[in-house]
């Protein structure tokens, strides 16, 4: 289960608002282009279609879940693939995309929901997605999503 944890939330926050067609226009290298490889990428979950995650995924990419495990491409990509992870909504509130060269870090906070297993799922999560422009394609490199926690109350 804690697998299958992580893989979820490594797509969780794949949440940029601009879409794929700005990379384009916009040369690939700006913080539009970087947010709209996420919103690819998002899309693609919803959709449960894994030819963007095999494409865009670098061979070394690492995700880590907010239960501090780690996971690779491979796994995550067949979490995906063999239906035990189903995302139906992926909600973007923020959203913040630095560029530094060839490098590009994506911040991000939404709300999800989807199901593990077939049991439901939602969750409001903080997100750090680093993009690395590699031989000249734009590669997702590390992922680490943190869940958010209700605010106190105090006592």
């Amino acid at each position: 289960m804690n697998r299958i944890w992580i893989c979820c939330l490594m797509f969780t926050l794949s949440l940029g608002s601009a879409v794929w067609s700005q990379e384009k226009k916009a040369g690939g290298g700006t913080e539009k282009g970087v947010a709209g490889l996420e919103e690819q990428v998002r899309m693609a979950v919803i959709k449960g279609d894994t030819s963007v995650l095999e494409r865009y995924l670098a061979d070394d990419f690492v995700g880590i879940g907010p239960n501090g495990i780690a996971d690779d491409k491979s796994h995550t990509i067949q979490a995906l693939k063999d239906g035990t992870v189903k995302y139906s909504a992926i909600d973007v509130t923020e959203e913040n995309v630095r560029m530094y060269g060839n490098t590009g870090i994506y911040n991000g906070r939404g709300n999800i929901k989807m199901s593990i297993n077939g049991k439901p799922l939602t969750a409001d999560v903080r997100v750090t997605i680093v993009w690395v422009k590699q031989n000249g394609q734009w590669k997702r490199v590390s992922f680490q999503a943190t869940q958010v926690q209700p605010a106190s109350t105090g006592s």
